[in-house]
């Protein structure tokens, strides 16, 4: 009987220990569990992290084929431009040049002219104190028409050939080789008076009279 209980405590002993270690061993395998739980879950975000990532890379490298697109375009648009202004820099210049070659030429004629006709000639003597006297001599045998204007600073103030109000510019013609025409000068003081005479197509000149 004494055997058999003790037989019994022995059984009871092992089963003791068995469930011992069969808890911890649950226990362990429950820890596991909770590492291996967590380690996926940290292997999900990570997943999660990287296909955000992936997800980024692709939208920036769409946005840089983008980019280059433009850019490309861009400069396409750079390089015509650039071929329009050099084709229109081109005609310019040509267009300046035969402009040149244009006034050459015309001055070429003038100077020539005014050689074969020879450049007037003109005096202003004063006459009575409020007249003058304009000659002309030399060039050609008759002058169609010129203007005799007022030189700021020569004291006289206006022009005129008759009764008319008195202008800065007179218009005297025709007026023949060898002949003289009479204006009045609007100033009390004609000492020293200075005069500029056009006559197409001469340069204008200057012509000082003095009492």
């Amino acid at each position: 009987m004494i055997a058999v209980s003790v037989i019994a405590a022995v059984v009871a002993l092992c089963a003791t220990a068995v469930a011992l270690w069969q808890a911890r061993e649950a226990k362990s395998a429950q820890q596991a569990a909770g590492k291996a739980q967590d380690a996926a879950e940290k292997a999900q975000d990570e997943a999660r992290a990287a296909r955000k990532a992936v997800e980024q890379a692709t939208s920036s490298a769409l946005q840089a084929k983008n980019a280059v697109e433009e850019a490309r375009g861009a400069a396409a648009k750079a390089e015509e431009a650039a071929r329009a202004s050099r084709v229109l820099a081109d005609e310019a210049a040509q267009q300046a040049q035969q402009a040149t070659v244009q006034i050459n030429e015309m001055a070429e004629v003038l100077a020539a002219e005014r050689q074969r006709r020879g450049m007037p000639t003109f005096a202003i003597t004063p006459g009575a104190p409020d007249e003058f006297r304009l000659s002309y001599f030399g060039g050609p045998a008759v002058i169609e028409q010129l203007t005799v204007s007022v030189v700021p600073g020569s004291r006289v103030l206006g022009l005129s050939q008759y009764d008319e109000p008195p202008r800065e510019h007179l218009d005297v013609g025709p007026l023949h080789n060898g002949s003289a025409v009479t204006f009045r000068a609007a100033t009390g003081q004609r000492a020293s008076a200075v005069f500029q005479i056009r006559a197409e197509p001469w340069e204008p000149v200057v012509v000082r009279a003095d009492q």
